[in-house]
């Protein structure tokens, strides 16, 4: 396991998948969006580039800042949503 970074299940709504993911700790919410969509857009080559994505944590039903980092939150095995 990496130190730093936390691995969670991803689950896109919208096209309908769920990856296990690494995400970095060192990071804001907004930036890890920002890779989620572009990485999920270069893997399926049709899921769109947006800026109006947010990220929920399914269990605690937490839909996460911006502005938040990572490591305030976000810890191993949590299930999140790309919405």
């Amino acid at each position: 396991m990496k130190d730093n970074k936390v691995n969670v299940e991803l689950i896109v709504p919208s096209i309908g998948k769920t990856y296990n993911v690494f995400i970095p700790i060192n990071k804001t919410i907004g930036e890890v969006i920002v890779i989620l969509n572009n990485s999920i857009n270069e893997m399926t080559g049709y899921f769109p580039i947006s800026n109006k994505l947010f990220l929920l944590n399914i269990v605690e039903n937490e839909i996460y800042r911006y502005d938040m980092e990572v490591k305030e939150k976000i810890r191993n095995g949590a299930i999140l949503a790309l919405i």
